[in-house]
Parts: C-alpha cells; sequence; structure tokens
C-alpha cells in the first residue's frame, strides 16, 4: 500500500526555485513593492488619478496615440499573456512582464495527471461541460487515493448540487457523504439523486445533508454516518472504526483551508483531496481559524497578511484573456462606466471621495447598452433621483472621457495590475501546501504520508486548477 503513483514531485514550484520557504520569501518581497496597485478600486480610478499609479514610461509606451495604427486590445492581451515581441516596450516594463511570470506557480495540467474517467450520461444530468471537465479527473484522483489507502468512505464537503458526489459514488462505487451548509443547494441535490432513481440505477450508498462541520463535530457527524451497504448481504453494516477521506472540489472562501483543519485535526479522516476556487471571502488575522494565511512560516516567522483586495485580485486569470477576448472588452467597459459615474457623482456633491456608493450586480446586457442607460440603472440602484445626473449630462462626460482615452487608461491600469494576481494567488496555495507540511512533519515516517500539489484541469477551461492531495 503507497502512494508512489502520484506526481514524483510534492509540490511544482516555478524554475528557478527548489525551496517553497525561498519562493514564498521572493514572492511576498516582489508583492510589498506594488502595495498602491494591488489595493486600489478601479472605482476610483478618475477622483484618485490612479493613472498615475505606474511609471510614466510605461504609460506613454502603452497609450495610443493618434499616429499609432497597431489594434492596441491586442497589445494588452499580449501584455497580460506575457507575450515579450513588443520592441517598443521599455525594458523595466519588459522586466515587469518576466519576473510576473518567474513568481507564479505553473498551471499547465500534467501528462498523465489530467486522466478523464467516462462520466455515465445519467451521472452527467444538470453539468456544464466545465463541469464534467473538472469532476472527471477530480473523481478519477480521489478514488485512486481512497483505494491506495483502502478508504471506501469519503466526505465531500460543500457538496453543492453533488455533481461530484454522485460520480463517485455511482461511478466509483464509494461510500459518499455529501453536505452542504445550504438547504437549497442539498435539496437540489436530491432532486438530481431521484432522477437516477427513476432510471433504475443501481442504490448507490450516498447520503446528502445539510450541516456545517467544524473540528469540534466532525468526529461526531462522521460516527453518525459510518455505515455502508453490503451488497451481497443487503444489508446496512456499522463501522465503528471506519476511516474517511475529506474532499472538496472548488470550496470557496474559508471552506478549503477547513478542509485542511479537519484532515490535520481529525483521527478519522486520513486522505484529503481539495480544488480550492475563489479566495473572495478568505478571512485573515485576528481570526483564530482564519483562512489565511495558515503555514506557521507566514503566519508566525514572517508574519505575511493579504488583505482583502488583494485576495480578489488572486482570482483573476489573465492567461485567459487572448480565449476571452470579448469578455475582456466587456470587463474593460464596466470598469470605464463605473469610474465615470464616481467622478460625476463627486462632481455633483452626490457621493464622497472616499466612499464610493456599493451599486452591486447589474443586468449585463440591458444596464450597459449606453452610458446613459447604465446612468439611470445604477441611480435607480442607489435609490438616487434619476434627474440627478440626465442623460445630455451623462453624454457629455463620456465624450470627454473617451476624448481624453479615459478608457483606454483604465484598460491598461487594470492589465498591469491583474499580472499581479497569479502571484498573489501562488502564496496563497504554498502556504496552504506548507501548512500541511508542517503539521505532518511530527507524524512518525510511513510510505503514505505525504502531501502534493499539481495542475489537475486545463487552466483555460477552469482557472483554479490547482490539486492538493495530502495522505496520513
Amino acid at each position: 500500500m503507497d502512494l508512489t503513483d502520484l506526481p514524483d514531485q510534492e509540490i511544482y514550484l516555478p524554475n528557478d526555485f527548489t525551496d517553497p520557504h525561498i519562493f514564498l520569501d521572493s514572492a511576498t518581497k516582489f508583492i510589498s513593492g506594488f502595495d498602491r496597485l494591488i489595493n486600489m478600486h478601479i472605482t476610483n480610478f478618475m477622483t484618485h488619478n490612479q493613472w498615475t499609479y505606474i511609471p510614466k514610461e510605461w504609460r506613454e509606451a502603452l497609450l495610443p496615440n493618434e499616429n499609432d495604427d497597431y489594434d492596441w486590445i491586442s497589445r494588452l492581451v499580449d501584455l497580460a499573456s506575457a507575450n515579450m515581441s513588443v520592441d517598443i516596450w521599455p525594458d523595466s516594463l519588459k522586466e515587469y512582464i518576466n519576473i510576473t511570470e518567474k513568481l507564479s506557480l505553473p498551471r499547465e495540467s500534467l501528462p498523465g495527471y489530467d486522466t478523464q474517467c467516462t462520466i455515465d450520461k445519467l451521472i452527467r444530468l444538470g453539468m456544464t461541460e466545465k463541469k464534467i471537465h473538472e469532476v472527471g479527473p477530480m473523481s478519477t484522483v480521489i478514488q485512486h487515493v481512497a483505494h491506495r489507502r483502502q478508504v471506501e468512505s469519503v466526505m465531500d464537503l460543500g457538496a453543492g448540487q453533488g455533481y461530484l458526489s454522485r460520480t463517485l459514488a455511482y461511478q466509483h462505487n464509494l461510500n459518499v457523504l455529501a453536505v452542504d451548509g445550504s438547504e437549497v443547494q442539498t435539496c437540489g441535490a436530491k432532486w438530481f439523486d431521484k432522477h437516477l432513481l427513476k432510471s433504475r440505477r443501481p442504490n448507490a450508498n450516498l447520503n446528502h445533508v445539510t450541516d456545517m462541520v467544524t473540528p469540534a463535530n466532525v468526529s461526531t457527524i462522521l460516527a453518525k454516518w459510518s455505515k455502508k451497504q453490503d451488497k451481497e448481504e443487503n444489508v446496512v453494516v456499522v463501522e465503528e472504526d471506519e476511516k474517511w477521506l475529506v474532499c472538496g472540489l472548488h470550496a470557496c472562501g474559508d471552506l478549503s483551508s477547513l478542509m485542511l483543519r479537519l484532515f490535520i485535526q481529525s483521527d478519522t479522516i486520513v486522505s484529503l483531496v481539495n480544488v480550492g476556487c475563489c479566495y473572495h471571502f478568505l478571512t485573515e488575522e485576528p481570526y483564530e481559524s482564519a483562512g489565511f494565511p495558515l503555514s506557521k512560516y507566514l503566519k508566525v516567522q514572517q508574519q505575511y497578511r493579504m488583505g482583502s483586495t488583494a485576495h480578489m485580485l488572486a482570482c483573476q486569470t489573465p492567461c485567459r484573456w487572448s480565449d476571452k477576448r470579448e469578455e475582456t472588452l466587456s470587463s474593460f467597459e464596466h470598469h470605464f462606466y463605473r469610474a465615470l459615474l464616481q467622478y460625476i457623482m463627486v462632481e455633483k456633491g452626490l457621493a464622497q471621495v472616499n466612499s464610493p456608493p456599493v451599486i452591486g450586480r447589474l443586468n449585463k446586457k440591458k444596464d450597459f447598452l449606453s452610458f446613459p442607460i447604465y446612468v439611470r440603472a445604477a441611480l435607480k440602484r442607489l435609490k438616487v433621483p434619476e434627474n440627478s445626473i440626465t442623460d445630455k449630462e451623462a453624454e457629455a462626460y463620456y465624450a470627454e472621457a473617451k476624448a481624453n482615452q479615459v478608457d483606454k487608461q483604465i484598460a491598461i491600469l487594470w492589465t498591469v495590475r491583474i499580472l499581479l494576481g497569479p502571484i498573489l494567488e501562488s502564496i496563497i496555495l504554498t502556504d496552504r501546501w506548507l501548512y500541511l507540511k508542517e503539521q505532518l512533519a511530527d507524524l512518525p515516517e510511513s510510505n503514505t504520508k505525504g502531501v502534493w500539489m499539481w495542475p489537475l484541469f486545463d487552466p483555460i477551461t477552469s482557472p483554479r486548477n490547482m490539486v492538493i492531495v495530502a495522505s496520513k
């Protein structure tokens, strides 16, 4: 019984690094030089003169003038993709691009470790192509680790609609406890299960529950569900010493960090397979159970903190821009509209410079047909009289801003800033891997103990593609 056929390296660092501590030192030191750029809000672009946040020579090289005949948006896509082919860029900008690439974890999936299982058509019910792409290799890795550790029971934490849970139960014949904190999600998962049963699928040992799992109650919850169906005898067998694997596919916020803690603190859980998701809701100190940082190295020795704005930036994926050109252009326009509206509202005394109002989500198609339409929709959302900014005024401000290339300035600044996102995510991921290594270091040596992290999915299809596997 061993795990030797997992990737031959426990962690795949950028080419210039072999030690995760040195990598974290280099990444955090580089990032610290761009605090103002990282912690800015694009809403304040015009009111805070954020165009000056990047060096003058970068601004002059990237902002097109009337004599330029190139496609400036393609130039930005080149920049986001770390394409170094643009000769007119100053050396300092090229160096910035080069360093951001060198300080980001490699994200291309490893040959042989992105294995897709062919998910049965009935089990795929409700899955998008993206979800199929993720559930296939994820369920295969879980099944592999469970088999190697002789584990038959899996807790899928943050199970949502149960796509991964059903695949593990029906496709891989594992006993699955699917846990989610939302009753709506649990009910949705049960609805899909009913369709499988109507199709006379074999009755898998799959249970959906709504619960909030913590290190304090996890043993009680797992003990309650430590039972499986003996298919030969057709009876339920209680497993008093059942060992569990905890898993999660795209667990948001602190949920991934919680899984790591459950694995470390619970004697019942012997394996972990986790792919994290957005970091928007990661908590930091002073909370005892904060989601970041986790490792003693970053938390205690380096006393490193990132901040909520940086967490949001860590989710950005510039490598997708070339494949998502229309979405990229739309995003630039939305930033421009929001920043221009804030400028107008401050000019007219409808908002304060340092406290921009929160508009929330507007309808991307209906409310962005033109800037005056956007202004009306935003003012309505803010419960501000719509005639506070007339269509004529909105058009005039818009024309002036376009003439001054404010829209292009915003796109350029956003592109330069977004290159820092993969470094921030790399810091979060390496911290999680290091936390597990630190915690397992005091346990007796065995041929099943280890922590692995590698890119599992195609990064264009699924940008949050790093899987962490741990075994005691």
